[in-house]
């Protein structure tokens, strides 16, 4: 069963990947992000109250200072600005693209804990992302995945890159401080109510931001009301903040962390397959070497 899950949840956050990339071509992706928050945070309210018998007064109440600070640092730098780079690199570079970032994920929370949680440095690890930064050169340095890039038309290829790099270095380092809230809760402490608190605080910063930039009312509207980019905007909440992660923390329980973290790590596969078999994409054989090398990093990096 924890296999299962494992493999459920790679073909969660595979969905995911596609219709958000879809929704942030169509509508800014920082608009897609505020709002897939939004609807994220009502949506585990609503699931945290039922599942842990809390009314909404004690929903907020039973987190202490501490796992405020911690997880909602970890959602501000994870989910606010992460996932917000992550959203503009899927707009610029296309989901298949920017799924290879996430080989950068496991890298930044391998730093991020040496600093934060005095985890130590191997060599192994050191190795393993600096094969896995080596993959994702080869894609920068292929010329013609760049003219693709800017012959579509959506934004600067290196641009893109940056965005992409910046949004999985925000989700390994929001990893880390979220492994750190842990350390200062009970062991018995729920994972869907940490991710609750990470969506909250990452919603508030997120329209807070907002607030100084556009009609937060009319970009809801804009969103919710528009057909086409809604339903690719709950599709990817429903697949990634909800079904994905809770299949996750199934698998997560079930399963060595390392292997579930390897399993986790395939997405750029699955999101090639899909590239190759449902959009009947002409893949660069360069991506197909790039994604293998990022790929060994990631598995040397994991089991180190």
């Amino acid at each position: 069963m924890g296999y299962l899950a494992a493999f459920a949840t790679l073909i969660c956050w595979t969905i995911a990947t596609y219709v958000f990339a879809f929704a942030a071509r169509k509508a800014s992706p920082a608009s897609v992000n505020r709002v897939r928050l939004l609807y994220a945070a009502l949506a585990l309210s609503i699931i945290c109250c039922f599942l842990f018998g809390l009314n909404p007064i004690e929903l907020f109440t039973n987190i202490s200072a501490e796992q405020y600070l911690w997880f909602g640092i970890s959602g501000f730098i994870g989910l606010t600005l992460g996932d917000y780079f992550a959203f503009s690199a899927f707009k610029i570079l296309g989901n298949r693209r920017t799924s290879l970032f996430s080989c950068f994920a496991p890298g930044a929370a391998f730093i991020g804990a040496s600093l934060l949680l005095n985890e130590p440095i191997t060599l192994q690890g050191i190795l393993g992302m600096l094969i896995s930064v080596a993959g994702i050169l080869i894609l920068v340095l292929s010329r013609k995945e760049k003219a693709n890039v800017n012959q579509e038309g959506h934004g600067n290829f290196m641009v893109g890159v940056l965005f992409g790099i910046l949004g999985a270095v925000g989700q390994g380092v929001g990893l880390v401080f979220a492994k750190k809230g842990f350390e200062v809760s009970a062991p018995n402490f729920h994972p869907i109510y940490a991710t609750w608190v990470r969506m909250l605080i990452a919603s508030i910063t997120v329209y807070l931001i907002g607030a100084f930039k556009v009609n937060l009312w009319q970009e809801f509207k804009d969103i919710s009301f528009n057909k086409s980019i809604n339903k690719q905007v709950l599709l990817g909440t429903l697949f990634g903040p909800m079904i994905g992660i809770s299949f996750s923390l199934y698998a997560a329980t079930h399963l060595e962390a390392g292997i579930a973290q390897t399993i986790f790590s395939m997405l750029p596969i699955t999101v090639l397959i899909a590239a190759v078999i449902w959009f009947k994409e002409k893949i660069n054989p360069i991506s197909y070497l790039a994604v293998g090398i990022s790929l060994a990093g990631v598995l040397i990096l994991v089991w180190r």
